[in-house]
């Protein structure tokens, strides 16, 4: 027969990733190792978690020395009692599902235990569950799949002050009992789980069903069924409305960038006019060369035009007539404020800086951008 040796827990922490100096293990895990008997952890005294589960255990013991435990696993053994768990002040959870537990006992003097796991065991009424009363700050319950039966379970429930959690399912009473779910949720004011999620509107209609009867609680559903449909007609609305913003906003910026591009070409065109010129008045320019830069600008046809001044008095000209695409004249203050849309064009030292002979639109385009610069 398999027992807890110290050479097994060297071993057993070794193989979990623990140390060979047993105070220095927090976690042990000693399941399915089909043991009979707890016994030879006093020198694992730093243990927070303790795995004893799926073993052969009859019997609760020799666990009171280890004060910084919080989880103890002890489901899947033979225990029948709940015993000789006093010293274990700071113990937080307990699971002692499927064992053969008859009465629940032996709890009270845990003062931080928040979570127990009962399942499956063989607990039949309120008297077998009486003891979790006096574990006040326990808030979560496993009782499910026990042989639970009888009017006062509620009652009796309902006497664990700090309860929010709670499984019930497969015991008669929860089929027996008629309307035991409501009677749980009006009887237990904290309790948001019971084998399933406990929402607002369910504790309202069962508070409602309590207090005037399944009429109330029929005309409060159709309320809160009202207000729900609303609720979510609105936030739909408020959803259109927002897309429709969000669309419009979108084809005005479209329109406004088309508009900066057109612009931005324009300018482009113009300072690439006043490149040429330079180009074409600088001597030491040799004629490979001024071929070699007219192309690379996709300016052939400009470049048949021998007069340079008049080809960039026609491209300051196209600029200060730009209309956008809405139709709309802009004066050379607007399309200097457009420019900004758009990436910047860096400009040659002084392109500029040359008079153009033309129209008064020339004339003030050529005034403005020359300030500008």
């Amino acid at each position: 027969m398999a027992s807890i040796t110290r050479t097994n827990l060297t071993a057993a922490a070794i193989s979990n990733g623990g140390y060979s100096t047993p105070s220095l293990n927090d976690t042990l895990y000693l399941h399915y190792k089909g043991y009979r008997r707890i016994e030879n952890l006093e020198e694992y005294n730093g243990l927070k978690s303790l795995w004893l589960h799926s073993n052969g255990f009859n019997r609760i013991e020799n666990l009171s020395h280890l004060k910084e435990l919080r989880c103890l696993f002890l489901q899947r053994n033979a225990l029948t009692r709940i015993e000789n768990l006093n010293g274990l002040d700071v113990l937080v959870q307990v699971d002692l599902s499927e064992n053969s537990i008859r009465v629940v006992e032996g709890l009270d003097h845990l003062p931080n235990l928040t979570t127990l796991n009962l399942s499956k065991n063989a607990l039949e009424d309120a008297a077998s569950i009486q003891h979790l009363v006096e574990c006040k700050n326990l808030s979560a319950v496993d009782l499910s799949h026990n042989k639970l039966a009888g009017k006062d379970i509620v009652a009796c429930i309902a006497g664990i002050e700090k309860l929010t959690s709670l499984n019930m399912s497969g015991n008669p009473v929860c089929s027996k009992v008629a309307y035991f779910r409501k009677k749980m949720i009006v009887a237990n004011k904290s309790l948001r789980y019971l084998d399933r999620p406990i929402f607002d509107n369910e504790r309202a209609t069962a508070e409602e069903w309590a207090r005037a009867g399944p009429g109330a609680e029929q005309e409060l559903k159709a309320k809160l069924l009202a207000k729900k449909q609303d609720k979510e007609r609105n936030a739909m609305q408020e959803f259109r409305q927002w897309q429709e913003s969000v669309r419009t906003a979108t084809v005005n910026n479209n329109v406004e960038v088309e508009d900066a591009v057109v612009l931005r070409d324009t300018m482009e065109a113009l300072i690439t006019a006043v490149e040429v010129k330079s180009l074409l008045e600088t001597d030491t320019v040799n004629e490979e060369k001024q071929v070699e830069v007219v192309e690379s600008k996709n300016i052939e046809k400009e470049k048949e035009n021998l007069d340079p001044d008049d080809f960039v008095a026609q491209k300051a000209k196209s600029l200060s007539l730009y209309v956008n695409s809405k139709g709309q004249r802009k004066t050379l203050e607007e399309l200097l404020v457009d420019s900004s849309k758009v990436p910047a064009v860096v400009l040659p030292p002084n392109a500029l800086s040359f008079d153009v002979v033309s129209s008064d639109d020339d004339e003030e385009m050529t005034d403005l951008m020359s300030t500008s610069s």
